[in-house]
């Protein structure tokens, strides 16, 4: 049993452990209420719609965490904008801002005259490169994720 047990004696296996089960963690606590609400296109639209942060945190030198959270977050107002507009059902809202902040990410990759930053490491990213300061965010965002769920659950 020693081959099953044995990769796990390294400690960036481990971290990659830890963080595969965080995210699992968070990924269930939100899918559920998401999949609850009717909006199960919502988190593909929200993964494809950080590249333009991510895209200019990286151009500009910042932050990419920074630039994705933005991102995020005038993609959850569009979708809540768009989500009351009579003329429209949310699912749409969702697939036209999904489209419109994909194609804005790869405008604005394509547009860079020198780009270095090779974007699909930094939105696929990699599991065994998991550092510990990760490790205490995903925690920090378990803890909010369950929060909003304690806070938002309805009997």
């Amino acid at each position: 049993m020693d081959w099953l047990t044995a990769p796990f004696e390294v400690t960036f296996v481990q971290r990659a452990l830890w963080g595969g089960i965080l995210v699992s963690a968070i990924c269930a606590l939100a899918g559920t209420w998401v999949v609850l609400r009717g909006m199960a296109f919502l988190g593909d639209a929200m993964s494809h719609g950080l590249l333009p942060g991510v895209a200019l945190a990286a151009l500009l030198g910042g932050n990419l965490l920074l630039g994705a959270v933005a991102s995020a977050a005038v993609m959850a107002a569009g979708v809540t904008a768009l989500g009351r507009t009579p003329r429209l059902s949310q699912d749409t809202g969702i697939g036209l801002l999904f489209v419109g902040m994909l194609s804005l990410g790869v405008i604005i990759v394509s547009r860079s005259q020198s780009f270095a930053v090779d974007l699909t490491g930094i939105l696929f990213g990699d599991v065994l490169a998991v550092r510990e300061q990760d490790l205490l965010v995903l925690g920090g965002a378990l803890l909010v994720a369950l929060l909003v769920s304690v806070l938002g659950h309805r009997a």
